[in-house]
């Protein structure tokens, strides 16, 4: 009789601005408000691991786009800014994937970029940014707020990004500055069709390289719902409400999991899933532990490896 493997996990952080309410976290992109948060998550991850006693791999999303760039003065400016950080944690093992988000400015106000071509085109200019920051294109990418369409997903395949995790399963929101549609996308990685970019290739359909990493997908309550809502895996969120929404889970294989720095750190805001505390992170893990068992820490990028073609 063969022993379940332990459950992996795979913490990815993106790093942006605040936001509490769309495009709002344009609008209070504070280049050292961020640098700041990073450096509070980096030191808590330090004191998580020694208490844990584990080695805590992460896969950083940072934003590099066109919006970034209107602060900063340059497409890679956050890049810029973080770059001992960046060096700390390449020595450390960690990873790195760009995380555009697609905006425009009209008449003075930010809004989400809408047409396909001009998101191709803010896409291409961010990869071609982190490429000569970094000397070499982006294996891991995530959308900005989830975006994605058949032109987008073309986009990323000929970029030649190995990995991407944009994918909320199940969901579909074209409200308060979102605009993205994952009806019918499975919960475990696939290969894009050519045909829909939310399935697997079907009856032999084409199929992009890139692998489409869908975030794990929580059913939770907040107190301003009537029924459970399938959410992403952000374990910034209240402790309670993880701890509730994983009772009802069979144990998974992998658990795609998120936390925007900011969301660690205590806020004047009110929000009634994310805990604004520091503590939440760990007790989040915990929690998983508890319903799963033994985690095993990954990149995001190891869901590749071994992955059978679909």
């Amino acid at each position: 009789m063969s022993l379940k493997s332990a459950t992996s996990l795979a913490l990815t952080v993106d790093v942006e601005g605040e936001w509490f309410g769309l495009p709002g976290e344009q609008g209070s992109f504070e280049l050292q408000k961020i640098v700041d948060a990073v450096r509070n998550l980096e030191l808590l991850l330090e004191r998580m691991e020694s208490g844990l006693g584990v080695r805590i791999p992460v896969t950083w999303f940072i934003r590099c786009d066109d919006s970034v760039e209107a602060v900063t003065g340059a497409v890679s400016g956050l890049l810029q800014s973080l770059e001992g950080f960046i060096v700390r944690r390449s020595a450390l093992g960690d990873e790195f994937g760009v995380h555009p988000h697609l905006y425009r400015l009209q008449e003075g106000q930010w809004v989400s970029e809408t047409g396909s071509d001009r998101q191709i085109e803010q896409v291409e200019r961010a990869v071609r940014a982190w490429e000569s920051y970094f000397g070499s294109l982006p294996a891991v990418s995530r959308m900005g707020e989830a975006v994605m369409n058949n032109s987008l997903a073309n986009a990323i395949n000929e970029l030649g990004i190995a990995c991407d995790s944009s994918a909320l399963a199940g969901r579909k929101r074209f409200d308060s500055g979102f605009q993205f549609d994952w009806t019918g996308t499975p919960s475990m990685p696939y290969h894009p069709s050519t045909v829909d970019y939310r399935r697997p290739a079907e009856n032999g359909e084409a199929k992009y390289r890139f692998l489409e990493v869908p975030f794990t997908m929580l059913p939770i309550t907040a107190p301003i719902d009537l029924n459970p809502v399938n959410r992403y895996c952000n374990l910034a969120f209240r402790p309670e409400l993880i701890e509730s929404a994983l009772k009802s889970m069979a144990t998974p294989d992998r658990v795609i999991a998120v936390v925007h720095p900011h969301e660690l750190l205590t806020s004047i805001h009110q929000h009634p899933l994310i805990s604004h505390s520091a503590t939440s992170l760990e007790k989040n893990i915990l929690n998983l532990t508890a319903a799963f068992g033994e985690l095993k820490f990954v990149l995001l990028s190891e869901c590749i490896t071994g992955h059978s073609e679909n």
